[in-house]
């Protein structure tokens, strides 16, 4: 009976052992989680459970199959060490899991503030007890102080000013997210979060944040000092890729796997956010931070491993952020664009952006309020047809310039 190990806990390692279940109804699995809680919705914690004053953390579906004695979940435990030549993970309790194939479904862990800078509490948003710290502290009427105007941040402060709390957003950069590229974009999230209150500090440097009076906090800016109840970071992320790095894995800002989620060790495959992988449309790879590119690519990495030679996962990647009542999606990469069409005006309540790549390919699309659009591109992308021509034709439109 052969034994499959996965290193993880979140989405990428939950559809990894749901596929490998599937597959190989004679397979053992041993999954690793530093966690203690059974596989949850992330993307929920900075939207839905936020904003909400009673709501349950979002089990996975499917996470009945952590009954199944034929998958055993080892909880609040980290692999320390992978020793390639003798197929064995050592934990941090001094364990080894022999394995026959291994999947590295290890995520990434926040940006944290310089050390120098920060000598009162501040607060990160990753996991549920993170969540749950951070949601005891959204009262009506507390300042909030959000370092980083990027999708989380502004998830956060949209679920904040929900709850009735007084919200300032400090962005070191002349624009939030900055990330995207898309300056269209930026100002129309910039207007719906000041329409709702919003005190937005663009082009403006955390310097310091020091206790203040009571359990209060005092940010030392660029601009000046803000108080705050509660100080909350989010600054971006870093893929775990040190385990694999150690062992003599290919890393490049990830781990390189090609599009069967295969590593330089045929033994060895990954999935989620600490992967490198192929963009077969746009012809180069990429990280993604995408649920939707953890859920498929784990589901490809499960059954490649179990042996389905047909399993891959090379698409565009595909990222949604719910704030207030509006929606904003994204798929592909916009640093390759160099040219963009638009459906509908970027300053009205719903338009969709269309960027085109040098060899007039679609490399990004952008949309607020405009799901069923990215559904119908997406669809086309992933069965690899023809754009449907009410997107094509605008390439007529397209102007080479910044959104």
């Amino acid at each position: 009976m052969e034994h499959f190990v996965i290193v993880g806990g979140g989405l990428a390692a939950h559809q990894s052992a749901r596929s490998i279940l599937d597959a190989r109804p004679d397979a053992r699995i041993s999954m690793v989680s530093a966690e203690q809680h059974l596989p949850y919705d992330r993307p929920h914690l900075s939207k839905g459970y936020l904003a909400a004053d009673a709501c349950e953390p979002q089990l996975l579906s499917g996470a009945t199959c952590y009954a199944q004695p034929r998958l055993k979940l080892i909880h609040g435990r980290r692999a320390e060490a992978i020793d390639r030549a003798a197929g064995r993970v050592h934990l941090d309790n001094d364990e080894a899991l022999g394995y026959d194939r291994l999947i590295l479904a290890t995520g990434s862990r926040v940006r944290h503030l310089p050390a120098d800078q920060v000598h009162a509490p501040v607060h990160y948003l990753r996991t549920l007890d993170d969540a749950r710290a951070v949601r005891d502290k959204l009262v009506e009427g507390a300042a909030v102080v959000i370092v980083g105007g990027g999708f989380i941040g502004l998830e956060v402060a949209a679920a904040a000013r929900q709850r009735g709390c007084r919200v300032t957003v400090i962005e070191p950069r002349q624009q939030l997210l900055a990330r995207t590229g898309s300056p269209a974009l930026s100002q129309w999230v910039d207007a719906l979060h000041r329409a709702h209150g919003v005190n937005i500090q663009l082009d403006t440097r955390v310097l310091s944040i020091d206790p203040a009076d009571g359990a209060r906090a005092r940010v030392e800016t660029s601009a000046g000092p803000v108080l705050a109840d509660i100080v909350i970071a989010g600054i971006g992320v870093l893929p775990n890729m040190e385990l694999a790095a150690a062992c003599g894995l290919s890393v490049d800002d990830g781990i390189v796997v090609d599009e069967r989620c295969a590593t330089s060790d045929p033994s060895i495959f990954a999935a989620g956010e600490v992967t490198r992988y192929p963009v077969a449309h746009l012809g180069v790879s990429t990280r993604s931070e995408s649920w939707t590119a953890a859920s498929e690519q784990g589901s490809a990495a499960g059954r490649v491993a179990a042996g389905d030679a047909a399993a891959c996962y090379s698409e565009m990647p595909w990222l949604w952020s719910d704030q207030y009542d509006s929606s904003l999606q994204c798929i592909g990469l916009t640093h390759l664009a160099c040219s963009y069409s638009f459906i509908g005006e970027p300053g009205a309540q719903q338009w969709l952006a269309l960027g085109w790549g040098a060899q007039d390919q679609l490399a990004c699309a952008i949309a607020a309020n405009r799901g069923r659009d990215l559904a119908a591109i997406r669809r086309a992308l992933k069965r690899n047809d023809a754009l449907p021509d009410v997107y094509w034709s605008t390439r007529a439109s397209a102007t080479p310039t910044l959104l």
